[in-house]
């Protein structure tokens, strides 16, 4: 399947954001201070995700 073909049956880009530093998907982060989190399952560190209220 080429990207061409995803982009034919709508399946263009992932669910899951993308890690900032590697691009890999992210599919949870653990907070591990105020300023800082890991990425799963790549493993960097990145920025925590802000928590959105509805």
């Amino acid at each position: 399947m080429s990207v061409d073909d995803d982009a034919e049956d709508g399946l263009v880009g992932s669910a899951f954001p993308d890690c900032p530093r590697c691009g890999d998907p992210i599919l949870a982060t653990v907070v591990t201070g105020p300023s800082e989190a890991t990425a799963t399952p790549c493993g960097c560190r990145v920025a925590p995700p802000h928590l959105e209220r509805e």
